[in-house]
Parts: C-alpha cells; structure tokens; sequence
C-alpha cells in the first residue's frame, strides 16, 4: 500500500496507514471515541504491550470522554486546549509526520487524533518490563552498596543522580542503530570534564552506522575502533558507586538501553585493578590490596612461562631436589612441557566458560568434575605432569583477583604468548615478549591520555590513587585532571 508521509485530516486513513506501516501487528490498538460536546469522532493509539493501560483509561480516555470541550473557531485552538486542559500529561509533543507517528508508538508513546485534524497528539505513557533493582553482578564486595544497575537506562542514570546530587550533571540522550533505535545517554559534570574528550566522543557517536546496538559493547568498539589492542580501553561495571566516582574525577559515563554495564572513559590500566572495596574498608598497617593484586596479577601472568622456559632450558638454574622431582614426573608423560601447560590453559579456560553459560546446578557438577576429577585422573593416567596442574591453576586463581572481567580476559592471550616464547627461547624469549607488551602498553592512548598513566609519564599528583593508595582525605578533596601528551586527533592518526 502506497501512503503519503503526512498526517491526513481523516482520522481512518491515518488509522490505516500505521496500521500497514507495523505490518497490521495484533498488539496495535486503536481506541474510537466520540467527542460528544464537538460532535467529533476521535481516537487513542498504542501498542498494547509497551504501555501502561491504566494510566491511558485515567489520564487520556476518561478526560477525552467527559470532558465538555467548548466550539473553537480554529484547529489550533482546539489542539492547544487539549494540550492545556484536557489530556492529563506531564509531556505533550505533537506530531505531524507518520513515519514519526510509527516511532513514537514503537516507543512506548500513546498518540491521541481528532477527524478533522491533521496533527497527532503524543503522550509518553511507556511502561517496559524491566527487572528489580538486584545486588551488582560483575562487581560484588564484601563490604558497601549492594546495589547493581538494571537494564533498564533511566533507572540507572537515576541511581547515580542519587549519589550525585549536583546541579552541573549533565545527560545528554540520543537514539542509535537504525533498526533497534536504542536510547544512549551520555552523563557527566560539566565543571570538571574534559572537553575535547567530550568532544570526540560526540564526534564518533554521531559518525556510529550501526544496524543494531544492543549492549554496551557495541558502542565501546564503536569508540575504541582505532585500537586493534587486546587491552581494554574502555572501563565497564554494573556498580553505581563506581560510575558516580569515577565521574568525580572528571569521566563520561555512557548508559546504554538495554544493558547493565555502562561506560567509563577514559580508561587506564591501574583503573582496572581497583574495586570499591579500596575505599570501604580501612586501611591496616602497611598492607595495601590494591598492590598485592597487581603482583599476584603480574606472577600469573609469568609463572606458566617461566615453569617451561626453565623445565626446557634452564633446568641447571632449579634447586636439585626441585629437579630431581620435575625429572621424575617427566618420564612418563608423552607430551611436551609447552603443549602440556597451554592445553591445560585452555581446558580451564573451557571450563570456566562452561560454568558461566550452564544452568546453575549444573555448572557446580561441571565445575568439581573438571576441576577435581578431570584433574586428579589425569594425572594418574599420566598425562600430565602434577607440577604442570599446579602451576596453571595457580595462574588461574591469581587472575581471578582482578575485578574486571575484560582485563581478565587479556591475561589468557599473554599468558599463552610467554608459554611460546618460553618454549621457543627460554628466558630469552620471554625477556623480549616482556619488551613487546611495554612497549605496547606504552604506546597505547584512551582518549589521549596514555594507558600507563600515571607511571609513564610519571604525574606525581596522580600517583596517591594508584597502585598506592593515600588517605580518603588526600584523594577526595582533589581536583583530578588528564595527562595527555597530544590531542586525541593525533592519537588516532598514530
């Protein structure tokens, strides 16, 4: 059926053009009504399941029905009346086009016509359904708010705006992907945010050709799309405590419908490494979490290596009662060091993955079956060596202490990196790896502001917030600014 873009003055037409524009859907209702006191016919449009019924019987139809509507001599006195006195809405728009018209209704939108008018009236009356407020998921503590971001947006920008009670927040909403239309918002202070990074992230969201966006991630490779780095460069977490200080030091969070992770940046690599529990729980002597994770983060990272750089090259560095046992375990085993360690790397790897994705009971039966059973007849089937099951599952509970799950997952491609160049050089080998990833990390720019930051390039006044933690007082009342060493144009260009 051929249909005119604008909205007729005949009220069944216009009925029957959205009603072939969304494909003559069964949850399309439109609701007849006579004016009585203007001798009019009317109607009231939605879609049955995206919208609050009641509130369309109390705050449109009921008013519509008894209201006693006065003769006006013109059409846009009577629109304006209704606007004004008649529909009970806090929002009003109106609409005058029907692909617009289409839109609105997909959105949760009620739109109200009179026979005669050539103009919609669009009341927002949505009502999504959305899951309850729920502990974080991504991010849990032990110790501090207990509340996890929904996927459902204006919720979450509501429960920042809850810790932040600031007048110069601002959020800024627009709808992306040109089938899905999904609302992303982009909040931050406006007396304390960088402005060129602002910029730039406007600049990439509006360049954004996406047929679909729904999750965050979409959005973050949209933004990141210059790097082709394994290393996150975009902070993601399901806690509102987190975005709200993060935001205190002047970064753009980005909500996205539909997800409930939202956006951090910029990002840098010791963000990555903190958890809220850093400023929830005092601090006791000289102990520092936060640099503890970071080393074992780091060691989990070498040891599997290391043990097959020194079991193929090194052995004459081992203590001899450590060799003698590594000797004895390697007599009977078939397979070589290096493919032994990397098998058993990805065989956890299979079985984290699995628990993660299985029914719940399930994954526990998956869990103890491939971590103790497999396990334990694997080596007394004398497939692998018992030193080679400790050390990668070693590796594997020292990553786990990292809070984000993106840089968890970066852990796995350099750890199998020096497994190969341990087999292949030694401790030469990964000596050069280790040289390959600094400079990497070295080179890398969120934003334009360098990864590494605030250790290369050293900025001293950053550095009370970093691996090393100072005194709430010292870190909170603070002005936080960027260390970028050339514009974000340059970066890219790089």
């Amino acid at each position: 059926m051929k249909f005119y873009n604008e909205v007729s003055n005949v009220l069944h037409y216009n009925i029957q053009t959205l009603n072939t524009i969304l494909g003559e859907s069964s949850d399309f209702q439109a609701r007849e009504i006579t004016l009585t006191s203007i001798n009019r016919k009317a109607a009231v449009l939605f879609i049955e399941e995206i919208v609050d019924s009641n509130a369309i019987q109390r705050y449109i139809i009921e008013p519509l029905l008894t209201y006693n509507l006065p003769h006006f001599k013109t059409d846009e006195e009577l629109l304006a009346f209704m606007e004004s006195a008649v529909i009970q809405s806090k929002n009003i728009t109106r609409v005058e086009d029907m692909t617009l018209a289409s839109s609105e209704l997909l959105a949760g939108k009620t739109l109200v016509m009179v026979d005669g008018l050539n103009t919609f009236l669009s009341t927002n009356t949505t009502k999504w359904n959305a899951r309850s407020i729920e502990s974080p998921k991504g991010q849990r503590v032990s110790k501090g708010p207990d509340v996890g971001f929904s996927e459902n947006r204006s919720t979450n920008i509501s429960l920042v705006r809850k810790i932040i009670k600031n007048p110069n927040v601002r959020v800024t909403t627009k709808q992306y992907g040109t089938n899905t239309h999904t609302d992303v918002s982009v909040m931050y202070i406006e007396n304390i945010v960088d402005k060129q990074i602002l910029e730039t992230i406007y600049e990439r969201l509006e360049n954004l050709q996406l047929d679909a966006v729904l999750e965050a991630n979409y959005i973050e490779m949209v933004l990141t799309k210059e790097s082709k780095s394994f290393f996150p460069l975009m902070l993601n977490t399901d806690r509102p405590d987190v975005i709200a200080g993060e935001m205190l030091e002047g970064k753009i969070a980005i909500f996205v419908d539909g997800s409930p992770y939202v956006l951090i940046a910029p990002a840098v690599l010791v963000q990555f490494f903190q958890t809220p529990e850093d400023y929830y729980i005092g601090k006791t002597g000289l102990v520092n979490i936060r640099l503890f994770r970071c080393f074992l983060y780091l060691i989990a990272l070498y040891i599997p290596g290391l043990y097959v750089a020194s079991v193929t090259y090194h052995a004459n560095l081992l203590p001899v009662k450590l060799l003698v046992g590594f000797v004895s375990q390697r007599e009977l085993v078939p397979f070589p060091t290096s493919f032994e360690v990397s098998v058993l790397i990805i065989v956890i790897i299979a079985i984290n993955e699995s628990s993660t994705r299985l029914q719940q009971n399930i994954a526990i039966t998956v869990s103890i079956f491939g971590g103790i059973i497999l396990g334990q007849s694997a080596i007394e089937s004398q497939l692998v060596e018992p030193a080679s099951l400790v050390v990668v599952s070693v590796a594997f509970i020292f990553v786990s202490v990292v809070p984000i799950s993106s840089m968890r997952a970066s852990a796995a491609v350099i750890t199998l990196s020096f497994i190969s160049g341990g087999a292949a050089l030694g401790f030469y080998g990964i000596a050069l790896l280790s040289l390959v990833f600094l400079l990497h990390l070295c080179s890398l720019r969120s934003f334009g502001v360098p990864y590494l930051s605030p250790f290369a390039p050293v900025v001293a006044h950053d550095l009370k917030d970093s691996a090393i933690q100072l005194s709430q007082e010292e870190m909170t009342n603070d002005e936080s600014q960027f260390m970028k060493e050339e514009t974000v144009e340059e970066t890219d260009e790089a």
